[in-house]
């Protein structure tokens, strides 16, 4: 496998205490790896879809396999990755093949709640169909006055200290909340918070927890949010994929400062960022 480019370099806007500038950021790379098993007699199985940093990815693969199904070394004949159409390799497919069959458990196979997890057809997920850009903006100080109730409403992180939080601000209406261990679980206990409700997600904005990956950006979208807003960092796929969901993304938000990365448009206070941006 050639060198795995797990950093990319990326401009952005930066708002720190009423200031605009501009700055070069380093984004995470972020893409999903179909895992296959094989073994002598049968055909190849597809064992499960995990969003990562390329790199590592045989022991990646072993490592899931051996905590999940039980594998060992002495199991394992050979590890590579797919070969497509024209001889040429796919660095997001890895194929382990068995030296023996292995007893593949449902919850093997199944679809977990991060939105890649599981899924073997890649491009459907890649494909965003909802086009979640707003014709209205935000300010910057709608965001970080978001961020500085986001707190008081964790109720059980303020309890536990281990779980994370999804607040979202529907355009009209209250402030709607969802807590859980998993971050994908925290914002989708918040759409159906909304949907339940029979509140409308449309044009709103999201507030995260943790770092904005690219599941989160594609529930969003699919809810009709037009602005994520994260406390940590998005992952150069979540920039890529809110490109093309016209949703506008920011990162490291705290208390008077906050990252623009897409969608410069959806804040009022853009310093020709739209140019900027592209």
């Amino acid at each position: 496998m050639p060198l795995a480019h797990s950093i990319e370099t990326r401009r952005i806007i930066k708002f720190t205490d009423g200031v605009t500038s501009v700055a070069m950021d380093s984004l995470i790379q972020e893409e999903p790896l179909v895992i296959d098993v094989e073994w002598p007699g049968a055909d190849s199985v597809h064992f499960t879809t995990t969003m990562r940093t390329p790199g590592d990815d045989f022991a990646l693969a072993i490592g899931i396999l051996a905590t999940e199904s039980g594998i060992t070394k002495d199991d394992i004949r050979q590890t590579r990755y797919c070969v497509g159409p024209g001889n040429i390799q796919d660095y997001n497919k890895v194929t382990v093949a068995l030296r023996k069959p292995v007893k593949l458990q449902p919850s093997d196979l199944r679809p977990v709640s991060c939105g890649w997890c599981g899924t073997a057809d890649l491009v459907d997920r890649l494909v965003v169909t909802m086009a979640s850009s707003s014709s209205q903006s935000y300010q910057v100080r709608d965001v970080l006055d978001l961020f500085d109730e986001f707190d008081q409403h964790q109720k059980t992180f303020q309890a536990t200290g281990a779980s994370h939080a999804a607040l979202l601000k529907p355009r009209e209406g209250e402030i709607i909340m969802g807590e859980d261990v998993g971050r994908h679980n925290a914002l989708d206990k918040a759409i159906g918070h909304a949907i339940l409700d029979g509140v409308s997600l449309a044009n709103g904005i999201a507030l995260l927890s943790g770092r904005a990956g690219s599941d989160l950006v594609l529930k969003a979208a699919r809810a009709g949010l037009s602005h994520i807003a994260s406390v940590s960092a998005p992952t150069a796929l979540a920039v890529e994929l809110a490109n093309q969901a016209g949703i506008t993304l920011l990162g490291f938000v705290r208390s008077g400062r906050l990252n623009l990365y897409t969608h410069a448009e959806g804040l009022e206070e853009t310093y020709d960022a739209t140019r900027v941006l592209r």
